[in-house]
């Protein structure tokens, strides 16, 4: 996932899939780690790859922590680190 967003190569859908997924994470009080290479795309649909898993603090949920690592720029500063 890294590599596609570096390259600019965001897919609206993926968006809504990741917002999908907190949809029914946050209700069971969970979060997962949105950090990019954590996520596989594979014939349009996004797989978690990752097995980290924790009880849900708004602090780490996506919009609050995991979204600034979804654009093309997250993506090349990630790089430099």
């Amino acid at each position: 996932m890294a590599e596609l967003l570096k390259a600019g190569r965001m897919n609206p859908g993926w968006l809504r899939q990741m917002q999908a997924m907190c949809g029914r994470l946050y209700p069971a009080g969970l979060n997962i780690d949105y950090y990019p290479t954590n996520f596989v795309p594979c014939g349009g649909t996004l797989y978690y790859v990752d097995y980290e898993c924790n009880a849900y603090m708004q602090e780490w949920d996506f919009a609050h922590w995991g979204a600034r690592y979804w654009t093309p720029q997250a993506a090349e500063r990630t790089d430099e680190t």
